[in-house]
């Protein structure tokens, strides 16, 4: 995942507060502007994909938010459970990036998917699998 610039200043000023900000993650397509770095709200990031098939608008909540000792002890990690997006009675379609951020507030961190465009067809489910190295890790 790469940090949006403003997103910096906020985790600094506690505007997010990692472990205690409910934060969310949305699907987006290959129209959106997420990786845009000077986006600041979660609602500026456009081209979400339809809600329909299981999928809500902005996302699914991440759970089980924990900051650990990272790759060294010079450095923490911010983690978060892996999220599974389930499509459920019609397919999830044109899904490339999945963006973190608050609904209704501050936009966290995006991470491309995939180099094209995909569709996740119902009943079959999308994994996003954090890396071991956690959603984003400081030094």
């Amino acid at each position: 995942f790469t940090i949006y610039n403003t997103a910096k200043k906020y985790i600094g000023n506690t505007t997010i507060n990692l472990g205690t900000t409910a934060l969310k993650l949305k699907l987006c397509t290959s129209a959106s502007n997420a990786e845009t770095l000077t986006l600041s709200t979660f609602a500026g990031v456009t081209g979400e994909i339809s809600a329909r098939g299981g999928y809500v608008a902005n996302g699914l909540a991440l759970a089980s938010m924990v900051w650990t000792v990272g790759a060294s002890a010079k450095s923490y990690k911010f983690d978060a459970a892996d999220l599974v997006f389930t499509a459920s009675g019609s397919s999830l379609i044109n899904v490339k990036y999945a963006v973190i951020g608050v609904s209704g507030g501050k936009a966290l961190a995006w991470s491309k998917l995939s180099t094209g465009q995909f569709t996740i067809t119902s009943p079959n489910t999308l994994t996003i699998q954090f890396n071991a190295l956690g959603i984003f890790e400081m030094h």
